[in-house]
């Protein structure tokens, strides 16, 4: 082992040869997947209403009404519309790709700022990071946003908590300005990353009454608290976090706030394996680390995130993005310290990265092209039919929560959709619409009594859904559209 270690600190090619490795996670990104995001589609229609009627306060889309509401990733609705009106689903990839290429520099900052300039660890953490991310988290949501923010956020506080005399500071009120607008559920978010520098910097001034880190910080986090109010529904955005989590009904239904269990679907143990195995990985560097402390800040910010991921699988990128970069500070000793920083490049470099560069954009067009980029929707024929034969005043239309945000995005008023928090009465002030959905596919209410309540026209059915059964054998109903996994109905009696 010590032989190893002698030679990876002998090991120092020059820098612009170990960049190359951020070539793999910037090929992988240009697979980000779009096919399975029915998320996209209230994203996409919350955009475009935006642009074209403003803020709304009453929900516009579904049939319920005058249910309070708080479009609170409206930015990032916009963001995403405005790329998928002018580019079509290619705006929607390369969106991505151009957002993660901003993680993926984020993380090589962090990492750097960690390991005291070790740049071959740097970059080995934070691709490693990146891939991970890109395996599941990389999509067209809000989030991918946040998990930007956050790292900034992470690059900000340790730059300020090395050295007092950092102005990187006075960034963080526009990235909570940023945060509240493209995500206010995860606005809070900000905060309790900074909370592990914030609990080490009030021990260090109880030790040293000369140490002003915290005096300085403590004005700029009032400031970044404060900023948060600028957004279009104010103190509503910033408290939608306690109304829209902790639902024991979305908890048990939205297969992203599972937790990381053994024995559900395919997907979740894979991530219950990734998540105890990345833990246990960490824990361990950061035990038998024997030269240097352990930082208390790297610890606290490990405790939590991985408290974070072990309650809900959509977590488990928080858990990524709050240890795997750490490990830059712990395992810096094994590897050489790199005085100059600047990249050095011969004649024959330039000519070869210039290559790279056109090989890069060659390869986006290659690959797009043989892999495809769909948004195909398995509705769109049944709904295309629906709307052929029907006016869309005239549909009272049924859906359960995964097809409804394409139903809305086709101009039509479902049931539900997959904005979980919007059904919860503590966000609409009328109805816990949520509970009611829960019941209904739990046997725990009668199915003539929920149709009797609504009238349905029209009901949009998957083969799972508890009300399919009742509905296909009903005289009542009849099947105007069959496809795989649903079928249309319409009332006749």
């Amino acid at each position: 082992m010590k032989n190893l270690l002698k030679k990876l600190k002998k090991y120092n090619p020059p820098k612009h040869i170990w960049l190359l490795y951020f070539y793999i996670p910037v090929l992988l990104s240009f697979f980000s997947n779009l096919d399975s995001e029915n998320d996209i589609y209230f994203l996409l229609n919350h955009g475009r209403y935006i642009l074209e009627h403003g803020f709304p306060t009453i929900e516009p889309f579904t049939m319920h009404q005058g249910f309070s509401f708080v479009m609170q990733q409206w930015l990032a609705a916009v963001i995403f519309y405005l790329a998928y009106n002018t580019f079509s689903k290619y705006g929607l990839l390369f969106l991505l790709v151009i957002v993660n290429g901003i993680i993926l520099f984020l993380l090589y900052k962090l990492c750097m700022k960690l390991s005291d300039n070790r740049y071959i660890l740097a970059i080995v953490l934070s691709a490693i990071t990146d891939i991970l991310l890109l395996l599941c988290f990389i999509l067209p949501r809000p989030q991918i946003f946040t998990y930007a923010n956050l790292i900034g956020v992470l690059y900000i506080m340790e730059c300020f908590y090395r050295n007092d005399k950092s102005k990187a500071i006075y960034f963080l009120p526009l990235i909570s300005l940023l945060q509240i607008n493209l995500h206010a559920s995860l606005w809070f978010l900000i905060f309790a990353f900074i909370l592990p520098y914030f609990i080490d910097l009030v021990i260090a001034k109880f030790k040293d009454k000369t140490d002003k880190r915290l005096i300085k910080l403590i004005p700029v986090l009032v400031i970044t608290f404060l900023v948060g109010f600028i957004n279009p529904y104010g103190i509503k955005a910033i408290t939608y976090v306690f109304t829209s989590y902790g639902s024991y009904y979305i908890n048990n239904m939205v297969i992203e706030m599972f937790p990381p269990v053994l024995g559900v679907n395919s997907r979740i143990t894979t991530l219950f394996y990734l998540t105890y195995s990345l833990l246990i990985v960490v824990i361990t560097i950061y035990i038998v680390n024997k030269k240097g402390k352990l930082c208390l800040p790297h610890m606290l910010l490990l405790i939590g995130v991985s408290y974070l991921a072990i309650t809900s699988i959509r977590n488990y990128a928080l858990l990524i993005i709050g240890s795997i970069p750490f490990l830059a500070f712990y395992l810096k000793n094994c590897f050489p310290e790199e005085k100059n920083n600047k990249i050095i490049l011969t004649k024959n470099g330039k000519i070869g990265y210039t290559c790279l560069i056109i090989g890069l954009f060659i390869y986006a067009i290659v690959a797009v092209s043989i892999r495809g980029v769909t948004m195909d929707n398995r509705l769109e024929k049944g709904i295309d039919y629906l709307l052929a034969h029907n006016k869309k005043e005239d549909i009272v239309l049924y859906t359960g929560y995964n097809n409804g945000s394409y139903a809305e995005y086709r101009g039509l008023k479902p049931y539900i959709d997959t904005r979980a928090e919007i059904f919860l009465k503590a966000n609409n002030k009328k109805k816990d619409v949520m509970e009611e959905y829960y019941l209904l596919q739990y046997n725990r209410l009668s199915a003539n009594q929920f149709l009797s309540e609504y009238n349905f026209t029209h009901l949009i059915i998957d083969t799972e859904d508890n009300l399919y059964s009742y509905v296909n054998n009903n005289t009542n109903y009849k099947a105007i559209y069959k496809a795989k996994g649903y079928k249309i109905f319409q009332r006749i009696n």
